[in-house]
């Protein structure tokens, strides 16, 4: 009973910021209003540069390049899966344990949704990844945030799709 209240009065303050005036000087109604609504236009620059970032962090992982993901990765990043959460440190210190003991993977990423909410952007995807291990397809969704002109991933999520 308490759950449904407490998220019936989030229904309703998320409908009433989502309808408030621009022009209010809520930071929370402007925070949710924003994120209610994408920007009508993203700069293709900003595209370009998370296409080329996604990829970079993908291949580093691969590589097992804990020096590029920890650029990459805002300080507070986070990673989920079924494995659960880890947090930066913790998934730099399990690409390092790797010690370039990785394989070449072969990946093809189809089809991928860039939204962009402010200086927030929302990356869905489906990493299709192939090895010597096999082949397996992944939904992964990451967030990205814009501070100055830097791109940083602070989470992503993934999990594996069904066979077929």
């Amino acid at each position: 009973m308490k759950n449904r209240r407490y998220a019936s009065m989030l229904l309703i303050g998320f409908a009433v910021a989502c309808s408030a005036p621009a022009q209010t000087n809520s930071p929370v109604v402007s925070a949710v209003a924003a994120a209610a609504n994408p920007s009508p236009a993203p700069r293709a620059s900003d595209e370009d540069a998370l296409r080329q970032l996604n990829e970079k962090l993908l291949t580093a992982h691969d590589k097992g390049d804990a020096a590029t993901l920890d650029q990459i990765e805002g300080n507070d990043f986070t990673l989920s899966g079924d494995f659960g959460t880890v947090t930066k440190p913790q998934h730099l210190d399990h690409v390092r344990q790797a010690d370039g003991q990785s394989e070449p993977v072969n990946r093809q990423i189809t089809p991928q949704q860039i939204r962009f909410y402010g200086d927030v952007a929302l990356i869905t995807e489906t990493d299709h990844a192939s090895g010597s291990g096999g082949k397996s397809d992944y939904q992964t969704t990451s967030i990205w945030v814009r501070s100055g002109e830097t791109w940083r991933i602070v989470h992503m999520h993934y999990s594996e799709l069904a066979k077929k």
